[in-house]
């Protein structure tokens, strides 16, 4: 078998060890006060583990008004039975079928190590496909492994093979992370977890019986609250997850999740609590195997609480006005992941209320020249983001008000050359996303002047350089920029240059 690491592959292929299975579930597409409004089609996958016995995750199944099975050969639909087995803390669900085929051979998840080369079969599209790459860690004391590629979503409830064509783990969605990083890595529950859950195999439930669980309904609780936050409705998303934690207390992925959600209002010490609340129900025990993912967790544990120590002393030490410029950056943070992760509507609500943020500030402190830049680098980030939606009108109303802020904090501080450099690029960013690059770079050179050491003034002063035409000075900047922070990028390209 072709050794692949540290690499995402995909293509056909027709697994001979067992059988994989499509479902296509039939989902709510929204909610109004609880109540479905539209229906929508989403795809997962599941695998035979015995002949008549199909695996795949609770939370393909959660919610579904409908599930089809089928074979992506034939496109004949298995008859499902129902639910025989569940477990809804480790995500796991076992359906009864009435036809019966090969099934897939399950594996010893404890002989896995860091670094074994594993594959997921799945159905992100209509034809199963394979992805490829290594077991990044193994998690939760063993339950969980963690893959060094991401995982698409229609793989959820696939088998993940190990170079034997073994079933070491189940593949399964991915929680969104505390700190808002974008998902990289896939998460799939250990082959041993299965192994259990198959031993307690019991009397078929049906499907719709099986829904009215309370311990189920809190996943489609969750994925209300998911919808909320995505368009974000903060509030109401916290309000259906407190739903579902009341239905299913068990569940680490909604304690993180509300946490996340919670610090983006400035809820910090809820926030944390939930974040050390999910740690603690996937604990990592103490082994010698084991002993990185050990120090891993209880490293986690003390971030968190430092982070929580830390933000108390600052909002008690510096004052109201510095506290909200705080939380202003947190937003802005949560904003950008939020961009990359393509939830444009959450990010722009953030960026909206980082700007409300910074006005209280200012009121708190108006001659503070630092708030009215920051307030102006924000409107310049909802900005671009407008720009890149094409919503020209609403991005250059929000790059002239960027201009306004950062002049104003240009006329409040006179002296310090590290904030007026950042003060003239605000403006100059600001002018190169309406399109007046030649102004742009005048401030892009001052800025330099001021601070001859930070990439990004090179950077955007060389995507308008760029913008003008002056290719070569432009790669110069680059160049200078690299040179300064190797690591440094910058993907957003600034309107073209007025005529």
């Amino acid at each position: 078998m072709e050794q692949v690491k540290d690499k995402l592959r995909q293509q056909d292929t027709i697994d001979k060890q067992g059988t994989t299975v499509c479902l296509e579930i039939k989902i709510p597409s929204g909610y109004i006060n609880g109540l479905v409004w539209g229906v929508q089609t989403a795809r997962g996958s599941g695998f035979f583990v015995a002949p008549d016995k199909i695996v795949t995750n609770v939370h393909v199944l959660a919610g579904a008004t409908k599930v089809t099975a089928m074979c992506d050969q034939t496109e004949e639909p298995y008859t499902i039975e129902g639910i025989i087995a569940f477990d809804d803390i480790d995500d796991l669900a076992v359906l009864k079928i009435a036809e019966e085929r090969a099934p897939f051979i399950l594996g010893d998840s404890n002989t896995v190590r860091k670094g074994d080369q594993v594959r997921v079969l799945g159905y992100p599209k209509k034809k199963v496909s394979t992805v490829e790459g290594s077991v990044h860690s193994i998690r939760n004391s063993g339950k969980h492994l963690w893959l060094n590629f991401e995982v698409s979503e229609g793989n959820s409830g696939g088998p993940v093979l190990n170079v034997k064509g073994e079933v070491i783990a189940v593949a399964t969605n991915e929680a969104m992370s505390f700190d808002n990083s974008s998902p990289n890595r896939g998460r799939s529950i250990s082959s041993n977890v299965l192994r259990s859950l198959l031993e307690k195999t019991g009397e078929v439930e049906s499907l719709d019986v099986w829904q009215k669980r309370s311990r189920i309904r809190a996943y489609v609780a969750a994925y209300e609250g998911d919808d909320n936050r995505k368009q974000g409705e903060y509030k109401e998303a916290i309000d259906l997850y407190d739903s579902a934690l009341k239905l299913n207390p068990d569940l680490t992925d909604i304690y993180n999740n509300r946490g996340v959600v919670k610090m983006s209002v400035g809820r910090y010490d809820e926030a944390f609590t939930d974040a050390l609340t999910a740690l603690r129900l996937k604990p990592e025990k103490f082994s010698f195997i084991g002993i990185g993912a050990f120090l891993a967790w209880n490293w986690e544990i003390v971030k968190v609480l430092s982070r929580r120590i830390f933000l108390r002393i600052i909002r008690n030490i510096l004052g109201q006005g510095f506290w909200l410029a705080i939380q202003t950056r947190v937003k802005c943070s949560l904003a950008k992941a939020r961009t990359e992760q393509g939830n444009i509507a959450e990010a722009r609500n953030l960026y909206q209320m980082g700007i409300e943020n910074f006005t209280e500030a200012i009121n708190q402190r108006p001659k503070k020249a630092k708030f009215y830049n920051e307030r102006g680098w924000t409107k310049y980030l909802l900005g671009k983001l407008e720009a890149e939606e094409e919503n020209e009108v609403e991005a250059d109303m929000l790059f002239q008000a960027a201009i306004s802020d950062s002049e104003k904090a240009l006329q409040l501080e006179l002296k310090k050359p590290k904030y007026r450099s950042a003060f003239y690029h605000t403006r100059g960013a600001a002018k190169a996303g309406l399109g007046d690059h030649r102004a742009a770079i005048e401030d892009f050179d001052e800025s330099i002047r001021l601070n001859p050491k930070k990439a990004l003034f090179y950077q955007d002063r060389g995507l308008s350089k760029q913008a003008l035409g002056q290719h070569e000075a432009a790669e110069a900047d680059f160049a200078k920029a690299k040179e300064l922070d190797p690591k440094f990028k910058q993907n957003w390209k600034n309107k073209p240059a007025k005529d």
